[in-house]
């Protein structure tokens, strides 16, 4: 059967994502990102960080002893950038023969309508030990250790409160870490699928890296809102198969969890991997199921909201451009009225009156923008009044974590009293120091205004 190393998308960091058997590619993973999808970062909402100790593989007949350690810290940097980054280091230590370790760094970020993407860079570094064998092997005739930069690329996208999708490539750059010889590490593809609820969380994901496949599921059932049960099933080519066990407790800031993984085929003599990890949150207490569930619907209401509102705006860009190619319309002057004069007097030149008739074609394609326009604000009024509902819920919890802050509202309308002289241009110049944006006055009160957008002294008008 082919042999992996740590650095295989098989050997999960954490020991929540070891218990739920490595099917974590579309979990938010707070500090554990960097070892199942750097993407997932996009939900995290404080500072975290955690420190795992395992042994793998006890009870092996020769007596090896492998050990490792994972320490990684996550943290928002909203005010730097826009997004979430994290620092992560792994160990894995076979005795004192061999050692494989890494340091990570990892960003994540959203970049399209929910969609998340996440970036780690990695320094990796092989070692072996010098002995009386390995002093004997041409292969150590250029050193006992070698190390490379390598990178991940992961994304993550929920589109309703209660399922995600995750995608994560590992080792896009194949580092080569052989000694005497290339040895590249193959491109690892992990594609998860999520689904969460108040107590549940089930994760089923599908890697491949060159010729080797694992499927693995995942399910963690949360109690009494601290306490949690996870099992996970891994199969893969080699006869490999995994059975995972494990609990976690939360108690305000800090978290415990435990996993227990055996393999029930493909590698015998031993009595299985213990991963114990301890974390703790910085800022609000730790985040339950229902909390970042909570947290999800009020993020997709926002960004439901911030869609509505661009849709309205690219509309009023539309019927702004109508309206300016209606007034811009060729133009029929009429004579007015000869007004009376007396006979010693000549009359004065009649002044034309420009009346500008919008086509019918114009005034249909306004009338269409603009239910469009009604439609859409209607629909933004909805999700603003679900923002507020799921804001008032998140406050009623106890101990639980603040809601992400909701974008602001837009101002009140004002009004304006149109003085003599007055056009909807010099109107627009004297309110928002523009006269290019008279058509948002004309908009806004277009069953009211005269031909042309005519107005009248003493007029009242609505300033959006």
């Amino acid at each position: 059967m082919s042999a992996h190393a740590s650095f295989s998308a098989d050997s999960a960091c954490g020991a929540r994502a070891s218990a739920m058997a490595g099917a974590f590619t579309a979990v938010p993973g707070g500090a554990e990102a960097a070892c199942s999808n750097p993407a997932t970062l996009l939900e995290l909402t404080t500072p975290e960080v955690t420190a795992v100790y395992g042994r793998l593989y006890s009870g092996l007949t020769d007596d090896s002893s492998i050990g490792q350690g994972y320490f990684g810290f996550a943290a928002p940097v909203k005010k730097y950038l826009q997004g979430n980054a994290a620092f992560s280091w792994s160990d894995t230590r076979l005795s004192e023969a061999y050692s494989e370790s890494s340091y990570s760094l990892s960003y994540a970020t959203a970049v399209y309508r929910g969609i998340g993407a996440g970036l780690t860079l990695k320094y990796m570094r092989r070692a072996y030990t010098s002995d009386a064998y390995t002093a004997l092997d041409p292969v150590f005739n250029g050193g006992y250790s070698k190390a490379a930069l390598g990178a991940d690329l992961g994304f993550f996208y929920r589109p309703k409160t209660n399922y995600a999708f995750g995608l994560s490539f590992r080792n896009i750059n194949k580092p080569d870490m052989g000694l005497d010889s290339s040895d590249p590490l193959p491109i690892e593809t992990r594609a998860g699928f999520s689904y969460l609820t108040r107590a549940n969380l089930l994760d089923i994901d599908a890697a491949f890296a060159g010729p080797d496949y694992t499927l693995s599921a995942g399910v963690e059932h949360t109690f009494q809102k601290r306490f949690m049960l996870r099992m996970g099933l891994a199969t893969g080519n080699d006869s490999r198969r995994n059975v995972n066990l494990g609990f976690g407790s939360r108690f305000g800031l800090a978290a415990f969890d435990y996993s227990f993984s055996l393999p029930i085929s493909g590698v015998a003599g031993t009595i299985g991997s213990h991963r114990l990890a301890f974390s703790f949150k910085f800022g609000a207490d730790a985040a339950m199921a229902e909390d970042l569930a909570a947290a999800a619907e009020l993020r997709l209401a926002q960004d439901r909201a911030a869609l509505q509102e661009e849709k309205v705006r690219v509309l009023q860009e539309r019927l702004d451009a109508v309206i300016r190619q209606s007034m811009l319309a060729p133009q029929h002057a009429a004579p007015a009225p000869a007004a009376v004069q007396p006979a010693a007097q000549p009359a004065a030149a009649p002044q034309p009156v420009v009346i500008i008739q919008p086509s019918q074609a114009d005034t249909q394609a306004q009338a269409d923008i603009n239910r469009q326009i009604e439609t859409l604000r209607q629909e933004l009024e909805k999700s603003r009044a679900e923002m507020e509902t799921l804001k008032a819920k998140a406050a009623a919890r106890p101990a639980a974590q603040p809601a992400p802050q909701a974008k602001p509202q837009p101002s009140t309308r004002r009004s304006y009293v149109v003085k003599s002289g007055d056009t909807l241009g010099s109107i627009a110049e004297a309110v928002y120091g523009d006269a290019e944006r008279w058509p948002e006055i004309y908009r806004a009160n277009a069953g009211s205004l005269g031909r042309g957008g005519e107005v009248k002294p003493g007029q009242v008008l609505s300033l959006p």
